[in-house]
């Protein structure tokens, strides 16, 4: 029986790498070496490319160079291979000053999150997975740097501010993704700023998925200023007529006034009693399904938000006990691509299946023995990744309050397709 927590960490199972390839856009002929050094066998062009990813509640964007321009922008020795050290002093020294090298923003733009530097292997639009502390040889490596900034919904505007030209370079190629599009555009050496407008071309935020309700009854109102009112003429009355006194004007009038004074303040001070919720017996296939299939998508949507509240405060709504917790922490690390470099896989397309049901042995709600298939896609290094999972599990969904959320949840098997 494999923990809850797989249902984030084993999304990352599965890869159909490349759905685009791009080809890098800036070019120019090496520098010779310095004297005195030997001339490593080295690519003959020069890398420099951007990429900005539009994606749901953030801006990615993404720069990549060829080590050999770094290398001598940072006045480090020249070589035919990068080693774990070389690799080291090359990230090193282009982290420490490029953290302001990219500015956006949607009225202005502003800074933001600056993930790092890390060593790519490939070329720009085809990248290969590199171990880490291996070594490769210069020619095929790259040195690529990720920023992140928020997102508003539908922004009609982005502004970039790039100031990362180095070692004689006077223009940066920007390929910019959204949704399944893309388009090209420069940011110049000497221009401010580089806009790309939206036209209307951005996809809506998907809404989260709608979970059936369980009923809740209507609750008593209590005319506590009636009973009040009423409470207070049948003592008086009970006083008055033991302490042997008659009523002005005779019983009916006393009568008449109490009714009336009763009726009166029959809509002041109403107290509502809540009477609780009326949990239904889910004993069928399709009934089960109609729940469990949004509480599981709506799992994945939670991640698609980035600040901890907000992704928190979402996955809370489908998700209930120390499972809550569990998946939080472990779905988020496992939705990252390569950990460090913050990119993180989104839920494109869901379906799950009820093989069977039966009772919920600690109570209300119910089990199921269940099936859903997962397809992830994330555009990272100027191409796209497509994973697909397939997972069989146990998953317990019981009433919390008056919403259907996971409260267990068992990964039998997950598989890759």
């Amino acid at each position: 029986m494999v923990s809850g927590a797989l249902l984030g960490s084993a999304l990352l199972f599965s890869s159909s790498a490349a759905a685009q390839t791009l080809q890098f856009d800036a070019a120019k002929i090496l520098s010779q070496p310095p004297p005195g050094r030997t001339q490593p066998d080295l690519p003959a062009e020069v890398i420099s490319q951007g990429y900005l990813y539009l994606e749901t509640n953030q801006i990615r964007f993404e720069a990549l160079f060829d080590a050999t321009t770094i290398q001598k922008w940072a006045n480090l020795p020249l070589s035919s291979t990068l080693g774990a050290e070389d690799q080291k002093a090359l990230t090193e020294a282009i982290a420490a000053k490029a953290a302001d090298w990219c500015r956006i923003g949607t009225t202005q733009p502003e800074s933001g999150n600056f993930i790092g530097a890390s060593i790519i292997k490939g070329k720009p639009g085809a990248t290969l997975p590199l171990e880490e502390g291996a070594s490769l040889p210069t020619r095929e490596a790259m040195v690529g740097l990720i920023w992140e900034f928020p997102r508003p919904p539908l922004p009609e505007e982005i502004q970039i501010q790039w100031t990362g030209y180095i070692d004689g370079q006077t223009q940066l190629p920007i390929r910019v993704f959204f949704g399944p599009r893309s388009e090209l555009i420069e940011a110049h050496l000497g221009t401010k700023l580089v806009k790309w407008r939206s036209q209307g071309r951005l996809p809506m935020p998907s809404p989260l998925a709608a979970v059936p309700k369980i009923e809740t009854l209507e609750p008593w109102h209590l005319p506590m200023g009636s009973l009040i009112w009423f409470s207070i003429g049948l003592i008086f009355f009970i006083v008055l007529k033991g302490s042997g006194h008659r009523l002005a004007g005779g019983n009916i009038t006393f009568l008449s006034a109490w009714l009336l004074g009763a009726l009166l303040t029959w809509p002041l001070f109403v107290v509502k009693l809540q009477r609780g919720v009326v949990v239904p017996e889910v004993k069928e296939k399709p009934d089960a399904e109609a729940i469990l299939s949004p509480l599981l998508r709506n799992v994945y949507r939670a991640f698609d938000y980035r600040t901890e509240s907000e992704i928190y405060d979402t996955l809370a709504r489908s998700v209930d006990g120390e499972l809550l917790r569990q998946l939080y922490l472990e779905t988020l690390q496992a939705l990252t691509l390569e950990g460090r470099e913050g990119t993180r896989v989104t839920i494109t397309e869901f379906s799950a299946e009820v093989m069977a049901v039966k009772p919920n042995p600690a109570g209300a709600g119910f089990v199921t023995e269940c099936q859903w298939t997962a397809l992830g896609t994330v555009g990272h290094w100027g191409h796209a990744h497509t994973r697909v999972n397939r997972y069989t599990a146990e998953v317990t969904v019981a009433p919390v309050g008056a919403a259907w959320k996971v409260v267990k949840l068992d990964v039998r098997e997950a598989r890759r397709i």
